[in-house]
Order: structure tokens, then sequence, then C-alpha cells
């Protein structure tokens, strides 16, 4: 494939997630205030498009989009073309993170083809292959593993959003000051409220190996049910709001950001 057809390629992949994480964030806002809604993640937004007019269509383009999207974190991984100059320790720890991002990617983008052959399984699968790791002898480190990684991801979006080094991703001639200010502090926010979800999600794991069951384990429905639970309705829709802020951010991302191509 062509560099130019590579950088194409990561662009939809960018924009895809964004488009995922503004509808995710803004069917979760609106829960927050409405009874009538119940709070989803990821899978829910892909049902939202599904249930659109052309919603086939239209999934069956997000699907591509998330598919390209583990395509580029997989180069990202293997080639490593943003980070030559890093020591061989901070590159590896780069790697290993696009990696496991390529890897959640494609099981989204697994519930995305379900959906379109109407056979979603409702969110079931996350627990039932955590409970199969917690059959096994060595299951309890390894889920205490997980927790550590997605520990360590939410300190990383932190840093993230506090080091102000995604700034360069949206700093471009094309845009003017007050574009690039706001799409800067949507960024910061974003990075803010993905920090705090994945904290959430690490100690739902922890807790999960502690108690060596399953069902204590989540995913982002499940930070979303326990911010409710602890902070309330403006907690949730705050958090949620700075979730669509992020995917705001990264459609921006995706149109001017460099993309490092060997």
């Amino acid at each position: 494939m062509s560099s130019s057809k590579k950088e194409k390629f990561a662009r939809v992949g960018i924009a895809t997630k964004g488009l995922i994480y503004v509808i995710l964030g803004g069917l979760t806002a609106f829960a927050a205030f409405s009874s009538q809604e119940s709070i989803t993640a990821s899978n829910g937004a892909l049902k939202y498009i599904a249930g659109q007019s052309f919603g086939q269509i239209l999934l069956i383009i997000t699907t591509i989009g998330i598919i390209a999207y583990v395509m580029w974190r997989l180069y990202l991984a293997f080639q490593n073309p943003e980070n030559r100059s890093d020591s061989d320790t901070k590159s590896a720890v780069k790697r290993l993170g696009y990696f496991f991002s390529a890897i959640s990617y494609a099981l989204l983008a697994y519930t995305a083809i379900e959906i379109l052959l109407n056979n979603s399984t409702g969110g079931s699968g996350k627990q039932s292959w955590i409970s199969t790791i917690l059959d096994q002898s060595w299951g309890v480190y390894l889920i205490y593993f997980i927790a550590l990684v997605l520990l360590g991801k939410a300190l990383y979006e932190l840093y993230r959003a506090y080091s102000g080094k995604f700034k360069s991703k949206i700093q471009n001639a094309e845009l003017d000051r007050k574009a690039q200010s706001f799409l800067i502090k949507a960024g910061k926010v974003g990075f803010t409220a993905r920090s705090i979800v994945f904290a959430i999600i690490a100690y739902t794991f922890f807790r999960a190996a502690s108690a060596t069951n399953a069902q204590m384990a989540g995913g982002t429905k499940m930070a979303f049910a326990f911010l409710q639970e602890q902070g309330g309705q403006i907690l949730l829709a705050v958090i949620a709001f700075g979730l669509a802020l992020y995917g705001v951010y990264l459609l921006a991302s995706s149109r001017y950001r460099n993309i490092p191509i060997r």
C-alpha cells in the first residue's frame, strides 16, 4: 500500500473513532437526564447508527472505518514511525499500547459485524472471557495485570491532558487561533474524561480479581453506571460531555494532524 493510501486509511480510522465518541458521549449525556434512556457503551453507539435511516449502510461504513483504525494502530505498533528517537523501553511500552488498542477496536469491529448480522450478544461477551480467565489457576494474576495496564492507561491519558503534548496534533496553519484554542480545550477535557473512565474500569478489574467474580468487571457502560451511582446525573453528564469533546478533537485531528508514514 502506498504512503498516500496509508495516510487516508489512518485519517478515516481516526475520524471514525471520533464519531463513535461523539455519539457515545451524546447518548450518555442524554441518558443522564432522561429516565427513558439507559446508559450505553461503544456497542450502543453502533446500535444507534444502525437504527438511523440507511442504518445498515452507515454501519458498514463505520465498520470499515473501525477496521481502518485497527490497521493504523497495528502499523504504529510494528513500524513505530512516530517515535524513532525514543529509548528501547519507551518505544516498547508505546508499541504495546498501540497493539492493545488495536485489539480493543478489533473487538468493537467484531461487535459491529454481529449487529450487521443481527447476532449481537448484548454485551455479555466481556464477562464470558473474564470468567474463562478466572477459571484458570493463573487467571487472577492475569486480571490483576489487565487492571494495572488499564490504570497505567488512565495515568497516561491524564499526562496527555496536562502535559500539552497532544496540542501538536491540531496546531495547523489552516486553523485560526480561536479554532485551535477551542480544540486544545476540547482535547484537554476529553483526555481528562478518558482518564477517569479508564481508572474506573481498572478499579472494576481489580475488584473482579479480588473477589474472583467476572460479573464485577466491566467496560465503559459499567464505568458510567459507577459514575451515576457515586456522583449522580450531573457528574455522569460532565464526563459524557468530555468524551463527546474528545470525539470532536479526534475529528479535527483526523483532518489536520500530521500522519507519520514510513
